[in-house]
């Protein structure tokens, strides 16, 4: 039997659909409708496939990172990140070197287009054009998608939580995570002093030349890419392909809801996309990451080298549960280890072989100039 929620789910975005089509074409009539633009996503794969990511919307022109200097101009921003108007049923071209394709958005204005790159596509960077073909394609610039391409060159990848790991939020306090999220901006501060290091010694590898990937796993809303990207290059932490959630009405229900299970998708979603790399995973243990990555590991034998989890003081219960989960993950064949800072980390990742012993060094630096910082020493 059907599910009536479902049913009504889908009755709900379709009336949704309907009434953001007439809102736009009464807008566009009387000459107040904004234009629309790509939003490019960093997307990910192989030589022998690869998924391209962007969003199409009204463009709300929101004020670059650098001319944003007070709290309400970032309050400004982060309101028009949120209040956006997603074009469903958009046709947007893909062009990779010689290859071509066409994509279309779905009802959030999203677009994911899983292709086959062009020969001889190596590990690394990459760079695809996105150009918008209906609706109105007028005026709306062409833009570049980067993708990650994990080629024979990496050894393993890395999958990172944001809020608590790369990020102070306050997850657990709603107050501190409205301030976090709507405030902030780039006044937000490393919880893991020298993670920026870490990252890099980790995506440079035991050799000190490799090209390991890093993904950032998030339960925030993809209305925050720009904001969460626009951090990571302001604190020179290695770039990697951003997975979100989508906040909001859908056929599958109403999010914000069921906790972080999208986050655990996600990562099936990585170890299924490149089967050839075992990873790494780093979270907190202040929300539901190691539990996850447990899951991760019985899911994937031989897949995970190990789990780092920060811990996040003021969870004086959570210490027993992660003991408990973390004999799970040596029974399943890989490790937990319960970090207090990233030298801790970085020294076991070096004794374990992953990345280099001088890296250690580089990483301690980082992690007590960025606690001076912190102390206003």
């Amino acid at each position: 039997m059907a599910d009536p929620r479902l049913a009504f789910y889908r009755l709900a975005v379709r009336v949704d659909a309907h009434y953001d089509a007439m809102s736009r074409s009464l807008r566009r009539s009387l000459g107040i409708a904004p234009p629309l633009r790509i939003l490019p996503y960093r997307g990910h794969g192989t030589s022998e496939r690869a998924v391209i990511k962007a969003r199409v919307l009204e463009d709300r022109h929101i004020r670059p990172q650098k001319q944003r200097h007070t709290l309400w101009s970032s309050a400004v921003a982060s309101y028009k990140r949120y209040m956006t108007r997603e074009i469903a049923g958009a046709h947007v071209a893909v062009r990779w070197g010689d290859k071509r394709w066409e994509g279309t958005t779905d009802e959030e204005g999203f677009l994911e287009l899983w292709v086959t790159p062009p020969e001889g596509v190596r590990s690394g960077w990459h760079m695809v054009e996105l150009e918008l073909l209906s609706p109105e394609p007028e005026g709306v610039p062409r833009v570049a998608a980067p993708v990650r391409v994990a080629g024979a060159s990496a050894s393993y990848g890395v999958i990172s939580d944001i809020d608590d790991t790369v990020i102070v939020t306050g997850v657990t306090d709603p107050l501190k995570r409205a301030w976090a999220l709507f405030l902030t901006e780039h006044r937000v501060r490393l919880p893991f002093p020298g993670v920026d290091a870490f990252y890099a010694a980790l995506q440079a590898g035991a050799e000190g030349t490799g090209d390991n990937p890093i993904f950032y796993v998030s339960s925030s809303p993809w209305n925050l890419y720009e904001h969460l990207d626009e951090f990571l290059a302001l604190h020179h932490i290695p770039t990697g392909p951003l997975l979100l959630r989508d906040w909001g009405l859908s056929s599958q229900g109403f999010a914000p809801g069921g906790g972080h299970g999208h986050k655990l998708d996600k990562m099936r979603g990585l170890l299924g996309d490149l089967e050839h790399l075992p990873f790494i995973l780093i979270g907190d243990s202040g929300q539901e990451d190691a539990e996850h990555y447990r899951t991760i590991v019985r899911e994937f034998p031989g897949r995970v080298l190990c789990v780092y989890i920060r811990n996040v003081p003021g969870h004086p219960d959570r210490a027993r549960e992660l003991e408990r989960i973390a004999a799970d993950i040596r029974d399943a064949g890989s490790q937990l280890l319960v970090v207090d800072d990233t030298t801790t980390a970085a020294r076991h990742a070096a004794r374990s072989g992953w990345i280099q012993w001088k890296e250690v060094l580089e990483v301690e630096a980082h992690r007590r100039e960025e606690v001076s910082r912190d102390l206003g020493g």
